[in-house]
């Protein structure tokens, strides 16, 4: 991933996580270029980063290697047609957009041009995120491991099929909102027991990163954890299900936006 060339077409949170990513795991400035109409928003990588400002109307931007499509989902399919007559077999496109299916991006290219989608995740921030992507038919074992090369530096991933990507926004991309206010009430719990709110915060985001250790780095059955602290302090069944419900709901609200995507597509 160090020898390649980089496009990154949307410069706004996505956008800008990917370049800070990959700027700092080596991947020098010079072979990252940036893409969008707000030139404010690609000003202020080029100066933070060095990265070289790019147009979709400059044919430079159209030589990197591998496009990453930071763009919102009604934009997506109107940027690849841009990209379309430029392409060439060889080149990666991943999608970072929800909502567009990975059929409806290779419709648009040419044979050969391998593509991938991912549903990205805000604690990618910190190399912290769980992203789950899913691979189109083109795809080889080179763009495929230079995907998860990339993935790797954003935290964890899991490979799903396409046809999961809009349960994967209630389940990765949009959870963080839902585990957040667990967060939340958490500190003020501690803000009201004495504690700062830095404190506070530290010891509520300590007790949430050790129980996802516990989930992650053991075989323990959740039934196993649980009575590890034999104390119940909510309402445990009717709280699972509203983190259900949460990721039924923003299903829903995908399945809703893709319709409309490819009905203006």
């Amino acid at each position: 991933m160090f020898h390649k060339r980089y496009a990154i077409v949307g410069a706004g949170n996505i956008g800008s996580i990917l370049v800070e990513r990959l700027f700092e795991s080596g991947v020098y400035a010079s072979q990252i270029g940036v893409c969008d109409p707000n030139t404010e928003k690609t000003g202020l990588l080029t100066a933070r980063f060095g990265v070289q400002a790019g147009t979709m109307d400059n044919p430079a931007i159209f030589c990197a290697d591998v496009f990453l499509i930071s763009v919102g989902p009604v934009t997506v399919l109107e940027v690849v047609r841009q990209l379309a007559p430029y392409l060439h077999p060889g080149q990666l496109i991943i999608s970072f957009a929800a909502a567009v299916p990975i059929a409806q991006i290779e419709a648009l290219v040419p044979a050969g041009v391998a593509v991938a989608r991912v549903m990205p995740n805000p604690p990618s921030m910190v190399g912290k995120g769980m992203n789950p992507v899913a691979y189109g038919q083109s795809v080889t074992v080179e763009a495929h491991a230079l995907t998860e090369m990339l993935l790797a530096k954003l935290g964890m991933s899991v490979e799903v099929r396409d046809d999961q990507m809009n349960w994967a926004v209630g389940l990765a991309g949009a959870a963080m909102r839902s585990v957040l206010p667990v967060l939340e009430g958490m500190t003020q719990a501690g803000i009201e027991a004495g504690l700062t709110e830095a404190m506070a915060r530290r010891v509520a985001a300590g007790i949430l990163r050790g129980v996802a250790a516990l989930a992650l780095e053991t075989d323990l059955r959740f039934d196993e954890i649980k009575k590890l602290t034999p104390m119940q302090t909510v309402d445990e069944a009717a709280l699972a299900q509203i983190f259900v419900e949460a990721a039924r709901s923003a299903k829903v609200k995908i399945d809703g936006l893709q319709k409309k995507v490819l009905e203006i597509s």
